[in-house]
């Protein structure tokens, strides 16, 4: 199993990845339905007001095919073989470092935790005085679990995105990350959302 996690791409089939792909995004749209997280970007989660499920569904779908169009456009230049379903695979696939951050951020429990820190600086305590030392240590330990999934979420993409490339070379896993990033800040700052 961890074999798999740190690369689902080797020795998988395409309908295995296609079929685990399409598992995380379907618990995606139910955990931001459900916990009402908006994802107002490609590695972007916010809470949000409750939203329809029909709205979930298309605002997840968005980022998905957007991230999917850009990245096989670049594989179409580098690979003219390229195929559009092992694009959108790797992307579905990647997206299980962003479902991890849904869980360990936005469960109940966690929301908790993080509540007397906001209302702490909502009343202007800046020097966090009244949260509890404990809740700061749980916010910082999820913190950093949180960015290593950062770092996980585009592991996953520039391993696939390499494969359905067929790729070798260095400077393609900064044009992968860059224009990833790039659309993660237009999509944030245009945000073309349904609310």
């Amino acid at each position: 199993m961890l074999k798999f996690l740190l690369n689902p791409f080797e020795n998988s089939t395409d309908r295995k990845l296609l079929i685990f792909g399409c598992s995380v995004f379907v618990i995606m749209v139910l955990l931001s339905w459900h916990w009402n997280i908006l994802a107002d970007g490609i590695v972007q989660l916010h809470n949000n007001t409750g939203l329809p499920l029909w709205k979930v569904f298309l605002n997840t779908s968005m980022n998905n095919i957007l991230l999917s169009m850009l990245m096989f456009l670049i594989a179409k230049l580098i690979y003219t073989k390229s195929r559009l379903i092992d694009v959108l695979s790797v992307v579905l696939v990647a997206n299980f470092a962003q479902m991890m951050v849904m869980l360990l951020l936005f469960n109940p429990y966690m929301q908790g935790v993080m509540k007397p820190l906001e209302t702490a600086i909502l009343g202007g305590d800046l020097t966090l005085k009244t949260v509890p030392q404990i809740n700061l240590v749980i916010i910082s330990i999820v913190g950093i679990l949180a960015i290593a999934l950062l770092y996980y979420f585009f592991h996953l993409l520039v391993l696939g995105m390499k494969i359905a490339m067929n790729s070798k070379k260095g400077y393609h896993v900064i044009l992968i990350i860059i224009l990833t990033m790039l659309l993660d800040t237009f999509l944030h700052i245009l945000n073309p959302y349904l609310s």
